[in-house]
């Protein structure tokens, strides 16, 4: 359902909100035909992209333990200026509304997971998870970024595009993914206690990464010429307070009762209008429809429901952030990208192993659950590419190499690592068959 709306969708989004990107970008309006002719194009790969989805990739996915979504990255990059050979999404001006769609979409579905009924029903060792496994690891790769821009040599960069690169590395690094639980909830039957704890984990923590991400939108401000400045502060403000503005407002135009398709598009239009504001003041969209979600699930009728909405179309979504993240990569020197992406890895790694053994210091929990803890998910791809449409630069531009690599590379390795470690833990019971319903594990999540 999510996949076919879509579909109808995008060119009713550009056409209404193209605008938009040309407000925000203040550049010159282009050509509406070149412009439209492009959203058709991406309209038919997304098409024969999301189509598949489900009838290949998902196939090969479940079979080998893989969720890097490597195929559409390529697909971008074949799109996108680094590849002279098609030039059709050489400018993604125009472009702007959908991408700010399918990032506003990732915030929105986290700021639903922040409902007060199933907080009281988490693990309370969830929040000694979250907290270690998203904080070391980001100030070890912050403080590692700074010193490989500033002190190697490798990189000749200002201390402020420093800072900010570095800054994009630390929220790339705090970020996790559910998709590696969801991919073996999909082939084998799984019981306990640990698979659970380590997802909600995932998803609640890339809260608050995405409220440190939203902060480098209010710190390295991007401000028009000639426009006033304003406080870090201030911007904060305006970024938590416009999400909850918008979502009280919208939540009292959803009775609760609305269908499937009537709630979709409903989204649709609440997405892209907070996405688009939050572009046009050059602050980060997830982190506006962050705060957004976190009222309409819990102030509006129906909120589970748009939860479950939001769920039930999030890889389509998924295909839009892929195809655009490949589509915006540009070549970097390859020594200090490599460079980068190796410090990146190890730091990581070795944060993640770091908190695992605190965590599980004087508890009964697992002292290698950073095993389950290293994929990469749409919260990565959402921040990564609402990045490198405001910053520019050689270290963002590296920075975003980096954490590409990083996405494809632990998506080969997190689900056979997450399975070790059930395995270890007694947690999977058998390998599913296509006559089984619905493991035990994906009916407890939530």
């Amino acid at each position: 359902m999510g996949g076919k709306l879509m579909l109808a969708v995008v060119p009713l989004l550009w056409a209404a909100l193209g605008g938009v990107a040309h407000a925000a970008t203040g550049s010159a309006p282009h050509d509406s035909g070149d412009d439209l002719g492009t959203v058709v194009l991406l309209v038919v790969v997304i098409g024969v992209a999301y189509v598949l989805a489900h009838n290949v990739v998902e196939r090969l996915q479940r079979r080998f333990l893989v969720v890097t979504g490597v195929e559409y990255l390529l697909l971008g990059f074949l799109l996108g200026p680094a590849f002279p050979a098609i030039h059709a999404l050489d400018d993604v001006t125009g472009l702007l509304p959908i991408i700010a769609l399918a990032a506003g979409w990732v915030g929105l579905l986290r700021g639903t997971d922040f409902d007060f009924t199933s907080l009281q029903k988490l693990d309370p060792a969830t929040w000694r998870v979250v907290f270690l496994h998203h904080l070391l690891p980001a100030v070890t790769v912050g403080f590692g970024s700074y010193y490989f821009f500033t002190e190697t040599g490798w990189v000749i960069v200002s201390p402020r595009d420093a800072m900010l690169s570095s800054a994009a590395l630390a929220c790339f690094a705090a970020t996790d993914s559910s998709e590696p639980f969801d991919l073996l909830a999909r082939r084998y039957q799984i019981s306990g206690r640990l698979a659970p704890l380590l997802r909600n984990g995932t998803r609640l923590g890339d809260i608050g990464v995405i409220l440190a991400f939203g902060l480098i939108f209010c710190v390295f401000h991007e401000n028009a010429p000639e426009a006033q400045d304003y406080s870090p502060s201030l911007w904060a403000w305006v970024t938590v307070l416009l999400g909850a503005a918008l979502g009280f407002l919208f939540s009292l135009f959803l009775v609760g009762d609305e269908s499937d398709n009537s709630r979709f598009l409903a989204l649709v239009g609440i997405i892209a209008f907070a996405s688009g504001g939050a572009y046009f003041l050059e602050l980060s969209p997830l982190a506006v429809n962050l705060s957004m979600g976190f009222v309409l699930v819990n102030f509006a009728r129906g909120g589970q429901l748009l939860h479950t909405t939001l769920v039930s179309t999030e890889r389509p979504m998924a295909l839009v952030l892929l195809v655009f993240a490949g589509a915006l990569w540009e070549r970097t020197e390859l020594v200090p990208t490599l460079l980068g992406l190796g410090g990146f890895l190890v730091a990581r790694t070795g944060a993640k192993w770091l908190a695992s053994a605190i965590a599980g210091w004087g508890t009964s929990l697992r002292k290698d659950l950073f095993r389950g803890l290293l994929a990469h998910g749409n919260v990565t791809l959402a921040m990564a590419v609402s990045f490198r449409l405001v910053y520019d630069g050689e270290a963002a531009k590296i920075a975003y190499s980096v954490v590409l690599g990083s996405v494809i590379l632990n998506g080969l390795m997190a689900p056979r690592l997450l399975r070790g470690l059930l395995v270890d833990e007694g947690e999977i019971q058998r390998e599913l068959k296509d006559s089984d319903s619905r493991t035990s594990f994906e009916v407890t999540t939530r």
